[in-house]
């Protein structure tokens, strides 16, 4: 595989790739990056730093590759269940034995690439597993489809990406972990982590590319005991609104790629008053004059 797409006046490209070497596509834009955009700058978008996946991204990531593409999921990582060698050997530490470090180190060896996940993080993951496919419903979305294929597109004149967990022939399922599914509860997470954007852009993108509308829909499943798990179909108006900040995000990445000028916070200055910006305390600063 090459080390980078080129679409080579092409409309699209659909492939199978990693992730990694999906996000290495930096001259495609995401919905990540329209969302940095828009919630932050320009200039923030291009000066990215290094990302370090936090413990939350990791278990996120290792439970999708679980529920999504469960014979990779075991070519990626890797459980070491010690407790029938610790009662073999006994004592009080037996963690500290030669036996116990020789056996580690013949497990280590075997799974060389894989990540090793802790026995509590292993189990949460499968007990997860257990409870989203103990919905009919959610197991019947999850069937018939494929997973995590890459789609390259020359968009309105913008080069975007986009990589749906689930595709199926009409619906495009997208999983999502959070503290709390119920319905005003992962509202909440939409707006504030913009899934919104995402939705509009994946669904607009996937019919430019297909030709065929299709339908987005959530699966949000709790992260803590009992895994409650939800189905959301979003609105007309959660799309619209999807559409304008994408298209926006999109506008103002146009404009830095035509300009070469990558703006901070100072775009959100009127022009007349060249990068200044007006400082207004918030509402809630305010108090009443006795």
């Amino acid at each position: 595989m090459k080390n980078s797409i080129d679409l080579q006046g092409a409309a699209c490209l659909v492939q199978n790739d990693t992730n990694e070497f999906y996000h290495s596509q930096t001259h495609f834009i995401g919905s990540s990056g329209l969302k940095l955009i828009n919630k932050k700058s320009v200039y923030h978008f291009f000066n990215q730093p290094p990302q370090k996946p936090s413990p939350t991204l990791a278990f996120g990531s290792a439970y999708h590759t679980l529920v999504l593409e469960p014979e990779q999921f075991y070519k990626e990582y890797y459980c070491l269940i010690d407790a029938g060698i610790v009662a073999e050997i006994g004592g009080g530490n037996p963690r500290a034995t030669k036996v116990y470090k020789e056996w580690r180190a013949e497990q280590e060896a075997q799974h060389i690439g894989k990540t090793c996940l802790t026995v509590d993080d292993y189990q949460k993951l499968l007990d997860m597993q257990a409870a989203l496919f103990s919905n009919p419903s959610i197991k019947q979305l999850f069937s018939n489809g494929v997973a995590e294929v890459s789609h390259y597109a020359d968009f309105g004149g913008v080069k975007v990406k986009v990589r749906p967990d689930w595709l199926k022939p009409k619906a495009i399922i997208d999983l999502k972990t959070c503290d709390d599914a119920s319905p005003e509860g992962f509202s909440r997470a939409a707006a504030n982590y913009g899934y919104h954007l995402q939705a509009a852009l994946y669904a607009d993108v996937l019919e430019f590319i297909t030709q065929q509308e299709k339908l987005f829909v959530f699966v949000a499943q709790e992260k803590e005991y009992p895994y409650a798990a939800a189905i959301y179909k979003p609105t007309d108006g959660f799309m619209a609104q999807g559409r304008y900040e994408y298209q926006l995000a999109m506008d103002k990445y146009t404009d830095a790629l035509t300009t070469g000028l990558h703006r901070g916070y100072e775009m959100f200055a009127p022009e007349e008053a060249q990068g200044v910006l007006e400082l207004e305390l918030p509402a809630y600063a305010y108090r009443e004059k006795l």
